[in-house]
């Protein structure tokens, strides 16, 4: 194990040019550079306004939170937390997680990608699952090659191609989405706002009932257009249809070559969180059978991830002291237990959902998140 530190003076910029193993980087109070690798190889040098830092394995970082961070390119999994001056990324191979960080450019990820409480965030192309909880600002994505998951976004959203489903609750913006597959959206609109939604599948957009809105809704056919809200008639046998609420002042158009239904009725939206498109609903016989292969899939994913973190804590980071080796992120410093990731929403829907379908017992259930959780 190397480790290296440097002051970093009136430097600006960290950038990490050769990082060929997993990356982790946390940002911390020091005015310093910490650095730790499993590899044979640590450098670190500042030039001007820039520190470079390069290795050959695994990278663990204390950066000062003041520096923004460009990653030139990571050949494993990639955690940036705590830098609010932002992150600059041309490539991650395996997964990417940001939390709490500022502005953030990203070019291609092979994995899932996940932001939380972060500002906001570009991305070119994405190879899996996208999730963006707490965001503060933009988000604009031109690929994802999976599913996308949104919740809580304080601004403009723009999604130029999802060829998996859509998940929304709560975004305060504009929003411009095009999906292969289905979404289902949870929004509060708000006057002056436009939301424009095309899906190759189904849409189901649950809102208030005291909404004010102007929707325009186009389907496969006038009977799949469905409006379950105060004193509207259920469909009128128009396709597009236009639906007044209130005032009208968001402007909402959906569009999908399956179903449209927009719902008031908290019951209904319960059950399509819970990926259960069933009953009375207008929907497709196959589509409650479309979620749950994807569900089965996310508790594959889980599943291999948490396998793959495992051999890696144990075969790189543990075989030189004849122990595992983990990062306090608060304290910078290292410790003996083994990392602990919390379990996403979606492993852990994916495990209740095993659950209620009796391909697990609960005492599966209980293992498997104990499991996911670092547990024994």
């Amino acid at each position: 194990m190397l480790k290296k530190t440097l002051q970093v003076g009136s430097a600006s910029k960290a950038r990490v040019t050769a990082a060929p193993g997993d990356l982790r980087v946390a940002g911390w109070d020091k005015d310093e550079i910490s650095a730790r690798t499993d590899g044979d190889m640590l450098d670190l040098a500042l030039n001007e306004n820039e520190v470079t830092i390069a290795c050959d394995g695994d990278l663990i970082l204390n950066i000062p939170r003041r520096l923004s961070l460009d990653l030139e390119a990571v050949s494993g999994d990639a955690d940036v937390r705590e830098l609010p001056s932002g992150v600059a990324i041309r490539e991650v191979e395996g997964d990417l997680a940001l939390r709490m960080v500022g502005a953030s450019a990203v070019g291609t990820v092979m994995g899932d990608m996940e932001a939380r409480e972060s500002g906001p965030l570009t991305v070119d192309d994405l190879h899996s699952d996208l999730s963006v909880r707490g965001g503060k600002g933009a988000l604009s994505v031109k690929s994802v090659d999976g599913d996308v998951s949104l919740h809580e976004i304080q601004g403009n959203v723009k999604l130029d191609s999802v060829t998996g489903d859509l998940y929304v609750r709560g975004v305060s913006g504009n929003m411009e989405v095009r999906v292969e597959e289905d979404a289902v959206l949870y929004l509060q609109p708000a006057e002056g706002r436009a939301v424009s939604v095309y899906a190759e599948g189904d849409i189901l957009l649950h809102m208030s009932a005291r909404a004010n809105a102007a929707l325009t809704l186009s389907a496969g056919d006038a009977d799949d257009i469905r409006v379950d809200m105060p004193g509207v008639p259920k469909r009128d046998g128009a396709n597009p249809r236009s639906v007044v609420l209130g005032n009208g002042g968001a402007v909402i158009n959906l569009h999908a070559e399956g179903d449209v239904m927009v719902t008031s009725r908290e019951s209904e939206w319960a059950s399509a969180a819970e990926f259960d498109f069933g009953g009375s609903w207008p929907l497709p016989d196959d589509f409650s059978e479309r979620i749950n292969r994807r569900v089965q899939e996310a508790a594959r994913r889980a599943t291999q991830r948490a396998e793959a973190a495992a051999r890696r804590v144990d075969e790189k980071m543990g075989r030189q002291h004849g122990r595992r080796f983990a990062f306090n992120w608060s304290a910078g410093r290292p410790s003996s237990t083994p990392p602990v990731e919390p379990v996403s929403d979606a492993e852990r829907m994916a495990i209740l959902k095993m659950l209620q379908d009796k391909k697990i017992t609960a005492e599966d259930a209980e293992k498997l998140l104990s499991a996911l959780e670092g547990g024994k």
